[in-house]
């Protein structure tokens, strides 16, 4: 019995040893990182389907110029943008400059565009090439790309893995009727080697059939094609709906091969609009495209300036994309809350992504960074989280982010010692919301979330800069 109590008082003496070695994490009010972060929209309006191209330390955004020719806007952190002429007038296009694409081959610039064909009024797709990613684009070949007897638009470019070209774009509605509604289908054909011609038929990809796809009364979309290759399968990612209501959203669809044949994700629409009872948040996000920095991908799409009354004036937004372990493809968005810049541009790290882990946290630190999953499959869900570090990392800036935005409180201990509480109270549902702690540099070599209530989270963070 002696022994008993000796034990049980040398546990409460270790117990109270540690708690008063407990001391709070002085946190900043982070002004040293704001910089670190950029929001949606993007101060580019009045556009649509915008494109955004990273060349070197700078970035190249081309959007929809409706009879203008195309500008350009060029921006060093995605935050600010100078605006310049990228296309002036092309001949045998009379207006309708939309959905401009830029690829650089072989050192120059490959931009892909839509255009309204003077020769009949029918949209086409053209080419225009430059030898620098801001322009000025000269048109390659006097003419559209293709003639197959309709009009086409969106055309994108993908590679298949022996190097051969294809262009994917639509068959558009204005000119498709199917039964007693005009559709936009998706097509693939495959491009000359120098992409001024194509070789072969073209071959039906997708065409609007699943419920989400059919908002828009007796007209019908699938367009807006971009693509993204991952694991050797391709996901061709469209817009479906009419392009100035708020139903305008993102689905993908897979393949193995670029011409398919194109299995559509259960879990469509990728991208939606946000509402609440009272009003529209976000309206119409689609017509995408993609870039990436470093080891993340980026998408940019546009949405209604005005949600309340969508219409031709849209702006741009930037989201990050990504993939499940079982393949599933993502986008963290529509966000409207601030975001960290690309990581790569920022000189920062996300050190969770090389913490050690047991197998019931390993989903906060396999690289998934998904913020609004709806599956419990990729939700970490649990009152506590716990990551080490073999050697001490050097991060000051710590990001949680809830599953489906739901509210989330808890306590954050670093090295066993440091704690601080965190909480996060959405004010409507929407991804991208988080709760953040920053706090002077500090050497970590362990990190501890314990949770008010059992939570759902999406990812967290732990930031600091590269070395």
């Amino acid at each position: 019995m002696l022994r008993k109590m000796l034990i049980l008082t040398l546990s409460l003496l270790t117990c109270c040893i540690v708690a008063a070695s407990a001391q709070a994490l002085t946190l900043t009010d982070g002004e040293a990182v704001k910089d670190r972060f950029a929001a949606n929209p993007r101060p580019i309006k009045d556009i649509g389907d915008p494109y955004v191209l990273k060349a070197g330390d700078e970035y190249f955004t081309f959007a929809t110029g409706g009879s203008i020719g195309f500008n350009v806007w060029r921006s060093a952190d995605l935050s600010t943008f100078s605006k310049e002429k990228a296309v002036k007038k092309i001949d045998w296009v009379s207006d309708s400059y939309w959905a401009p694409e830029v690829f650089e081959v072989g050192g120059r610039y490959y931009m892909f565009f839509t255009g309204r064909w003077k020769e009949n009024g029918s949209l086409r797709i053209g080419v225009a090439i430059a030898d620098q990613p801001q322009g000025p684009y000269e048109d390659a070949i006097g003419g559209p790309l293709f003639d197959f007897g309709h009009a086409v638009i969106d055309g994108t470019l993908v590679y298949d893995d022996a190097g051969v070209p294809y262009m994917i774009y639509s068959r558009d509605c204005s000119e498709n009727v199917v039964g007693s509604y005009h559709e936009s289908h998706l097509y693939g054909v495959q491009l000359a080697d120098d992409l001024l011609s194509t070789v072969g038929e073209a071959v039906l990809l997708t065409r609007p059939d699943a419920e989400w796809e059919l908002k828009s009364g007796d007209y019908r979309w699938n367009e807006g094609p971009a693509v993204l290759k991952h694991d050797g399968k391709y996901y061709l990612f469209y817009s479906a709906n009419y392009y100035g209501g708020k139903e305008y959203t993102l689905g993908v669809a897979v393949a193995d091969h670029p011409l398919g044949p194109y299995t559509k994700q259960a879990n469509n629409p990728v991208l939606n609009y946000i509402e609440t009872p009272e009003k529209v948040i976000v309206s119409g996000p689609g017509h995408n495209s993609f870039f990436t920095v470093g080891d993340e991908i980026f998408t940019s799409y546009h949405t209604h300036t005005y949600p309340d009354v969508p219409s031709g004036n849209r702006q741009v937004h930037i989201d990050r994309v990504g993939f499940h372990a079982d393949g599933t493809a993502y986008i963290n968005g529509p966000t409207v809350h601030k975001q960290l810049r690309p990581l790569d541009d920022a000189g920062l790290l996300n050190f969770i992504s090389i913490a050690i882990t047991d197998d019931q946290h390993a989903l906060l630190a396999d690289g998934d960074t998904c913020q609004a999953a709806s599956s419990a499959a990729y939700v970490y869900t649990a009152k506590e989280a716990a990551f080490t570090w073999p050697k001490p990392v050097t991060a000051d800036m710590l990001l949680i982010y809830p599953a489906l935005d739901q509210p989330i409180s808890g306590t954050v201990t670093i090295n066993g010692s440091l704690t601080a509480e965190f909480s996060y109270e959405p004010f409507y549902r929407r991804p991208g919301g988080y709760a953040l702690l920053t706090f002077e540099p500090t050497e970590i070599t362990s990190l501890e979330l314990t949770f008010d209530c059992e939570s759902g989270v999406g990812e967290v963070m732990l930031i600091g800069e590269a070395k």
